[in-house]
Parts: C-alpha cells; sequence; structure tokens
C-alpha cells in the first residue's frame, strides 16, 4: 500500500533536516482489474501480458502467487504464451526535487528453471529519453518464500526530470511462472530510520529455552531503512518492571537497505524459578525519525537442565525410486558424522517392496511425504535428504523437553522389552506419548530382484556424480543389483503403532520428576537381530510434534546366541557415561574374554579372561575416559563369541 504522510511526519523531517520528499508512488488500488492504471504501458509478445490482479494466483503445478491486494502480476504458466522481454513501464517522473532518490518495491519471482535449462528473469530498468534506450539498474534475485521489498539507488538519475522505470519478466521461451509488482514508490528516505525486524530467540521456538540460574543472550535483526550507514545504536531489554538492561552496538556499517543481525553484549540472566519470563526489546538511534518499528516482545522459559537433543528423522524411500540413492547417501553421511545427534528411520515405499510396513508408509505417505526421496524431520516438515547438514545446524541447540533413558529388560526368543526413562526439563501438561521404532541395518537379500535399487545417477540414465553408502552412484547401472545393496535404518517394527502408545506417559509430568513406561513389541522371525536398533520418540499428540528420540542397540535373543553357550546377554545403562555392566548366562561354565572397541576397530578396553559359572554373571567396564561416541563389546566364550554394540553419552 501506499505510504502515507502525515502532517507530524513532515514536522519530524524539517526538525532532522533532511527532505523526505517522493516523486513517484503506485499501489494499483486504484486500477480497475485487469487494467493497468492510467499513464502505464506495456511492452509484450505475448496476448495476456502485465495485468492488474486481485487475491492469490494459483496454478496446476503447485506454485501460488500469494494475494497481495491488488498488483501487477505477468502469469506465464497459465496463459503459456510468448514472455520474452515482457515489459511493464511507467509514466514519466521527475527526480530533480529529491536530493537521494531511492526506488522501492515489492515483488514475487520464483526465478523458475525449467529442467535444469531455461530460466526467467526479472530485470529493473530505467530510461531518461521517453523509451528510446534503457539502462539495466538491477537483475532480481527470486526466491520461494513470497513477496519480499527491494531497494534501488537512483541517486545518479537526481537531474533527470524526465525518468521512466520498467520491470522486464523473460521466460527464455520457456514455460515458467511469472512475476509480481507492488507498492512502487520512488523517494527520498530519511536520514536515520532504523527498525527492529526481528528477535531472537525467538518466544516459542525450541531456542527459548534456557537454564534456571545461567543466562542466554538476547539479540535480533535490524534493518536500516534511512539514507545514511549506521555505524551505531543501543539495545534495551526489560524483564517485568525490573530495570531495562542496556548494550551498545558499535563498530559496524549498516548500509541504507540492508539488514544486520546482532546479539546484545550483556545477557539476559535467567532467575532461578521455573517458567515464562517476557522480555520487552528495543532499539534506540540518535536522530531516528520512526520510533513506531524500534520494539519488540519475546519470551524465555526457564527450565531445570538441558536436555540432549536427538534429531527425528524418517525418510520416504523405495527400492522402485530411482533418486532415493542420495537418500542412502546423505543418511548415511549423516549417521556417521553427527552418531549421536540422529535418530534415523527409513520408512520404505511401494507395492512390491518386501521391506515396506504398509501401515507406517500410509501414515508418512499421508501425512508428511510429497515426493521421494522425501525426509521428515521431528514431524515437523519434509525436506530434501541432502539438507541433512542444514538440518543439522538447525536443530542442534533445539530443547529437546525431557531426556529419554533406555534400558534393556530381558526378553525371549525375539520379543524386545526397553524401559524407557523420561525426565522432562520444564512442567508439561497434555497428551504426550512414546513411540518405539525397531530399525534394521545392512539388509542384504542377494539374488532377490526386490531388493534392486533403481538408481537415476547412473551414466546411462541422468549421469549425475553422486558418490556414498559404498558406492559410486554414477558408475554403476540403472539398477544396483541386490547383490551390492546394503538397506540401512529399514523401519522394521514400529509399535505400537505410527502415532505412538497412548497413557504410556501421565497428562501431568514434573520437571525433573522421572517417568518409567515398559515397551514390550516382538521382532519378527528371520530378521538380523544382531543388527538392529531400537529408537524411542516422544511425541506431543496436541501437535504430532516429535520433541525428542533416544536409540539404542537392540539386545542379542537367546535363539541368536546359543551356538556361543550364551543363554542371555545384556549390557546396561546402555547408553552409558562413566560405566556400563555386561550381564552374561551362560548354559555352562566356561572361560570368557570381554574386549571393547571404538568405530575404527581399535580395542579401547579389555577385562583380563576369567572363568564364568553356568548361569548369571555379571561384571563392569569403565567408560569415564571414552570420547562420546559408539562401541562395539565383544564376549568371547569357548565356542564362540558375540558383539554388542554400546552408545556412550557425556
Amino acid at each position: 500500500m501506499k505510504l502515507k504522510f502525515t502532517s507530524l511526519l513532515a514536522t519530524l523531517a524539517l526538525m532532522s533536516g533532511v527532505s523526505y520528499g517522493q516523486a513517484f508512488t503506485e499501489d494499483f488500488e486504484g486500477a480497475t482489474v485487469p487494467s493497468l492504471p492510467a499513464g502505464w504501458t506495456e511492452n509484450t509478445q505475448a496476448t495476456t501480458g502485465w495485468k492488474t490482479h486481485t487475491g492469490a494466483i494459483t496454478s496446476t503445478n503447485g506454485w501460488v502467487m500469494s494475494a497481495h491486494t491488488k498488483y501487477a502480476a505477468l502469469d506465464d504458466w497459465n496463459n503459456d504464451e510468448n514472455n520474452s522481454t515482457s515489459t511493464l513501464i511507467t509514466p514519466t517522473m521527475d527526480l530533480t526535487s529529491l536530493s537521494t532518490p531511492y526506488l522501492s518495491f515489492e515483488h514475487y519471482y520464483v526465478q523458475a528453471q525449467y529442467n535444469g535449462g531455461a530460466a526467467e528473469e526479472l530485470k529493473v530498468k530505467i530510461s531518461t529519453n521517453g523509451g528510446t534506450s534503457w539502462t539495466d539498474l538491477k537483475t532480481l534475485d527470486g526466491a520461494s518464500t513470497g513477496w519480499q521489498k527491494s531497494f534501488i539507488d537512483l541517486s545518479a538519475y537526481q537531474t533527470q526530470s524526465s525518468v521512466m522505470l520498467a520491470f522486464e519478466y523473460n521466460d527464455n521461451g520457456a514455460k515458467l511462472i511469472g512475476a509480481g509488482i507492488d507498492d512502487i514508490k520512488v523517494y527520498d528516505p530519511p536520514q536515520n530510520e532504523l527498525a527492529l525486524t526481528n528477535v531472537t530467540p525467538v518466544a516459542g521456538s525450541p531456542l527459548a529455552y534456557g537454564v534456571i540460574n545461567t543466562s542466554t543472550n538476547i539479540g535480533g535483526t535490524v534493518f536500516n531503512n534511512g539514507g545514511t550507514a549506521v555505524t551505531s545504536f543501543k539495545v534495551y531489554f526489560q524483564e517485568g518492571a525490573n530495570t531495562p538492561v542496556s548494550s551498545t552496538v558499535s563498530g559496524v556499517n549498516i548500509a541504507p537497505f540492508t539488514s544486520y543481525d546482532f546479539t546484545a553484549s550483556n545477557p539476559f540472566n535467567i532467575p532461578g524459578s521455573l517458567g515464562d519470563y517476557n522480555l520487552k526489546v528495543w532499539i534506540e538511534l540518535t536522530g531516528d525519525i520512526d520510533a513506531t518499528n524500534d520494539s519488540s516482545n519475546t519470551t524465555v522459559v526457564a527450565a531445570s537442565f538441558m536436555p540432549k537433543k536427538r534429531i527425528f528423522i524418517e525418510e520416504g524411500t523405495g527400492p522402485w525410486c530411482g533418486w532415493c540413492p542420495r537418500g542412502h547417501v546423505y543418511m548415511d553421511s549423516a549417521n556417521n558424522t553427527y552418531p549421536n545427534s540422529f535418530s534415523l528411520v527409513a520408512v520404505q515405499n511401494g507395492g512390491s517392496n518386501p521391506m515396506k510396513i504398509p501401515v507406517y508408509d500410509n501414515y508418512l505417505t499421508s501425512n508428511y511425504i510429497g515426493g521421494f526421496p522425501g525426509m521428515v524431520v521431528d514431524r515437523e516438515y519434509e525436506t530434501d535428504p541432502s539438507d541433512m547438514i542444514d538440518v543439522y545446524n538447525e536443530r542442534k541447540d533445539y530443547f529437546g523437553f525431557a531426556d529419554i533413558t533406555l534400558t534393556d529388560v530381558p526378553a525371549t526368543e525375539f520379543n524386545y522389552s526397553v524401559k524407557v526413562s523420561v525426565k522432562p526439563a520444564v512442567d508439561l501438561s497434555g497428551d504426550y506419548r512414546l513411540l518405539l521404532v525397531v530399525t534394521e541395518d545392512d539388509v542384504h537379500v542377494p539374488g532377490n530382484s526386490a531388493y534392486d535399487q533403481a538408481n537415476y545417477y547412473s551414466s546411462t540414465q541422468a549421469n549425475i556424480p553422486l558418490k556414498g553408502a559404498g558406492l559410486d552412484w554414477q558408475k554403476e547401472a540403472s539398477k544396483v543389483p541386490s547383490t551390492k545393496m546394503y538397506y540401512q535404518h529399514v523401519a522394521r517394527v514400529v509399535y505400537p503403532s505410527p502415532t505412538g502408545a497412548p497413557g504410556s506417559l501421565p497428562t501431568t509430568m514434573t520437571a525433573g520428576n522421572t517417568y518409567d513406561y515398559t515397551i514390550n513389541a516382538a521382532i519378527p522371525p528371520g530378521l538380523n537381530r544382531d543388527k538392529m536398533h531400537a529408537v524411542v520418540v516422544l511425541i506431543r499428540n496436541s501437535d504430532g510434534l516429535a520433541l525428542n528420540s533416544q536409540n539404542i542397540v537392540v539386545p542379542v535373543g537367546i535363539q541368536d546366541a546359543t551356538t556361543t553357550g550364551i543363554n542371555q546377554l545384556n549390557v546396561f545403562p546402555n547408553p552409558a557415561t562413566d560405566n556400563v555392566f555386561v550381564s552374561v548366562n551362560l548354559a555352562k561354565a566356561s572361560k570368557v574374554n570381554i574386549q571393547m572397541f571404538d568405530v575404527m576397530g581399535r580395542l579401547v578396553n579389555e577385562l583380563p579372561a576369567q572363568s564364568m559359572d553356568a548361569g548369571q554373571n555379571k561384571v563392569e567396564m569403565n567408560t569415564a575416559n571414552l570420547a562420546e561416541g559408539v562401541y562395539s563389546i565383544r564376549i568371547q566364550t569357548e565356542t564362540g563369541s558375540v558383539t554388542k554394540q554400546l552408545s556412550v553419552i557425556k
């Protein structure tokens, strides 16, 4: 909409000694849809071209140009016309009355590309001779986040009395999206006008939590709406009626119409009581002409401790999916690079896929997955597996709401039991649930074509470089045979359903208390139990979000270990911190050797070989000096050995 200059604003401008006039403004509100406003013209080879619109523009390919009151738009997709150099031209304007003219406008522009080929372009141009010749001012960058605002310095044309501006769209011969333009203004900006556009931590976000009796940083983003650079400003925050805390941000150079992220030098000291602390945050700039955009609010939540966050990832994938090899690669890379930061589950899809759990696949595809491979992050949003590192950087410091400790409970045959201990860091009230997913690694079924992996990265297909998860996919065939495929993190059990167990946790939980729940599930026969992990997820049922997760290695069952003379094997606690106990139930007396190895296969701890009696035996191993990570414990008897994985956390 047009910026209205009131008499008060004019008075403030005179008091500050700056010219605050404008030479041109257009918000399209006075235009009659679909006609352009009076004085506007266009140059196009298309039948439709630029028109005035109201409301959103949607298309069959899924994109939406969101509503922006009335605006000028070019709809390349729906009209499917020749929009090479379709130009929207303003009336003539006089810039001589301005001292430092700037152009500001809002625009919707994605910068779409057709299958890696032609890409759309949107330029801003200027003419000083009635449109006979034009000079490029700026080629705009696209954004998928909707409408955005741009500023262009026109001071080089301040002496010109006959100026025309143009917005030139070019689809380069492809059927692409188009563009929208609104709220155009050519004006003299005030010298000093700094706006607070964002405050961190954002209220309600998982980063807005801190531990009692500690401190947390207050920051945000400012935007310089003024015509001169900002070199310093003050930041204040105030909790309730307490004395405001001030900081000075100096040594900066915030150019006109640019933003700057800041952190206040003085942090907020979190009180010693749990709860919400509301903060008013504001900035102060000498000579700032507009104080209405200088303040905002946020809330810091005080917790009793900071739970370890494990990001819960569910990947929609399947052997049929030719682009899914990148899921194999990025999941494997994340697991190796950040082994204690993710809980990973590959949810298999496909009508003839023997690894598929229909109820789990249906849940994920119905609620989250829009395309394959698709990666669901903490059941909050879907993204591509190639975004794993971005997801880690975004969420590694998220508040996990509760610590989750998993303890194996002895079970027979192919049953599996795990005691889940949940210790909230804040008071929780509502429907919170626990979900168990049992995954299997190294799923390998050679000779069965159902396990052949389609591969569009092959040199015989798209011929795109991709290496990882043990293969150079570009050099592999368009179907990687099952003899070469090892599927990781495959979901084998989801218990009791993808939405978790109702009633598994109390509706009211107090910070610092521990709440236990034992999950009993059956592992289908024929699976490789010594390659399995148990993933337990804390779910907030009101919005379905996964607040935190934990995973441990599934213990070897009795039927898997009888050839070694071991009736039962348990390693606890798992994960461990300072020590771990190995409990072995032997069928008969035997000499036993217990060793611990890191992920590189190096021996890091060993107990002297000792004779153990038939029945239950328990020994302790020290893990205090071990780095956080995954280790293997090998129990060697006189007739064989069993290896079990152990997670160490600090």
